[in-house]
């Protein structure tokens, strides 16, 4: 049996400008962190019979792999030469729709099991690019390419890609003191929305491809404040990096109105009246986790306030393996 893991993520700046829709015109650039919250993967051969047993949020038992429902699974086991049967089994700590990049961190993690245990080499830059790859070539999914990167790398990066959509990882080395209070700072709460990004990232993404004037302002503004935000972390001044979230957020629904609602806007306005100074959902937008930066004065009363109104924190810290073995046969 083999097991791996692949850690979620949490963009600290310049989010949806790795959409192709945007960089093929105008560079990408984004930060963005791996975080303790991961997917698993366990693997293991089934030498006796040929069929293949895929557990994930529902139980496939297959004799051929076009008879695969899963869309990533068949993508990903037709790249490997099957003789006998294979069982793959996924358990993830956080559910699908979080906006904590699972779909993309998935393809990463099955893609390192197989590489694993058909003995296949990648570098990290080569898996990161083929499970985006299968997402937005193969599979025409309204992605970018954040997310495959992050779970491969792990860590706190700033990915620069250029029009061609060729990607520059650059790890943010922050001072301790910076990393301790950036880590105790943020807060995560579950906005009680799930929601499917490829249809808020397609209608993102047609609007770049139109040019239309209040999503193209709207995401150079984004990207200004990514760079911003780097300059912030990197210079410890964490007060304007968090204000600067409150911005991103506030640009970003500007783009779609898919972005929110009215009971995100409310827990949104509702976060800030208890002492955050800015935040803003994980992912495409329109559910899953908000993401809060709460000054260190205010962390009891915040997390009094938002527990005493249903809001449920969820536990974290940064990753720094990415996509690993947890064990091999």
């Amino acid at each position: 049996m083999n097991i791996v893991r692949a850690p979620l993520r949490i963009t600290l700046g310049g989010g949806g400008t790795d959409l192709p829709g945007w960089y093929k015109e105008n560079g990408g650039f984004l930060i963005s962190a791996a975080i303790n919250k991961y997917i698993y993967l366990t693997g293991s051969r089934r030498d006796f019979d040929k069929k293949l047993w895929l557990s994930y949020s529902q139980v496939e038992i297959c004799d051929e792999i076009d008879e695969i429902k899963h869309e990533i699974f068949k993508k990903v086991l037709k790249k490997y030469d099957l003789k006998n049967g294979i069982e793959i089994h996924s358990i993830s700590e956080v559910s699908g729709g979080s906006g904590l990049g699972s779909s993309g961190t998935f393809t990463v993690g099955l893609l390192h099991l197989l590489n694993v245990m058909f003995k296949r080499d990648m570098t990290k830059k080569e898996l990161a690019e083929e499970a985006a790859y299968i997402e937005m070539i193969e599979l025409k999914r309204h992605c970018g390419k954040q997310d495959q990167y992050i779970a491969t790398y792990g860590g706190i990066i700033a990915l620069h890609i250029n029009n061609e959509g060729d990607v520059v990882v650059k790890n943010l080395d922050l001072d301790t003191n910076t990393f301790i209070t950036l880590k105790n700072n943020l807060q995560i709460y579950h906005t009680g929305v799930s929601r499917n990004a490829n249809i808020i990232l397609k209608d993102q993404n047609i609007k770049l491809k139109k040019k239309q004037q209040t999503p193209t302002a709207g995401m150079m503004r984004i990207q200004e404040i990514g760079y911003e935000a780097q300059k912030c972390l990197i210079s410890g001044d964490l007060e304007s990096f968090g204000k600067s979230l409150n911005e991103h957020w506030n640009v970003k629904k500007s783009i779609s109105k898919k972005m929110s609602s009215k009971i995100i806007d409310d827990l949104y306005e509702y976060a800030i009246s208890c002492g955050a100074l800015g935040g803003k959902v994980m992912g495409a937008g329109g559910g899953g986790y908000f993401m809060f930066y709460v000054p260190a004065k205010n962390h009891l009363s915040f997390r009094k306030k938002m527990l005493e109104n249903g809001f449920k924190e969820m536990h974290w810290q940064f990753d720094f393996k990415g996509t690993c073995n947890i064990l091999t046969d």
